[in-house]
């Protein structure tokens, strides 16, 4: 993942909210993001609405006020919170409240002190392509006529544009991200330190799970704003 892919901290905990389980759950995202948050933010709360799988915040900072998105949480109206990064968006749609708002920070998570842990880092950053731990507990038999994430990475550009099926174990998900779950997945192989797949499904699968996986290999996928994906597997279905 180039640029460790610190890919839109908008790109929240959509991301660690329980996935939904269809695709007409999803809230719709029109335009693409058009302004990158990176410094520490310390707003006051003025309303909170619950949207579901989302938390919508109207509020205060620097005396403009604004909306924001993040994970399903408990949130004090009148508290001061801080958060790092988010994303702006135009024109987001959100079917839970049949509302569109003209522009929205997605944020992963706020916190009630400025300073950011290190624990939570990695939570700030859910949808990041980050390295996962090597596993090596995890010993995934390579499926019939697939491929074992050591051998893809070894060799991508071969596999560019390429149909191919990976089995592995699942060890992060984020769903519902432009209609699309983000699965992590890992066999126990690995190549240059590189041992996590990213694929994109609309398949629902949960951290823990064995599962294969088909799709076509993507390299290079870019998403805008300097991030880019080294190597993708999109449109994947599940192989039974």
């Amino acid at each position: 993942m180039k640029n460790n892919l610190k890919f839109f901290t908008m790109l929240f905990s959509i991301l660690l909210m329980v996935g939904c389980k269809d695709k007409g759950n999803y809230s719709k995202i029109n335009n693409a993001a058009t302004e990158a948050k990176t410094d520490v933010h310390k707003i006051v709360v003025k309303e909170v609405v619950d949207g579901g799988n989302y938390t919508f915040l109207n509020v205060e900072e620097n005396a403009q006020n604004y909306w924001m998105a993040v994970a399903s949480i408990p949130v004090i109206v009148g508290e001061t919170y801080y958060y790092d990064g988010g994303m702006v968006m135009k024109d987001f749609e959100s079917k839970q409240l049949n509302k569109t708002f003209d522009e929205i920070v997605f944020v992963n998570t706020i916190r009630a002190t400025e300073i950011l842990e290190a624990a939570a880092i990695e939570a700030e950053n859910p949808h990041v392509a980050a390295p996962v731990a090597f596993e090596n507990d995890v010993k995934i038999e390579k499926p019939k006529n697939g491929t074992s994430l050591a051998e893809l990475f070894s060799a991508k550009k071969s596999f560019s544009t390429k149909s191919i099926i990976v089995k592995g174990k699942v060890v992060k998900v984020n769903n519902g991200i432009m209609d699309k779950n983000w699965v992590h997945i890992v066999d126990g192989t690995q190549f240059e330190n590189q041992s996590d797949l990213t694929i994109t499904t609309t398949e629902t699968v949960n951290i823990g799970d064995i599962v294969a996986f088909k799709g076509v290999i993507v390299l290079d996928k870019d998403f805008g704003q300097g991030y880019v994906y080294d190597i993708l597997l999109e449109e994947a279905k599940l192989v039974k």
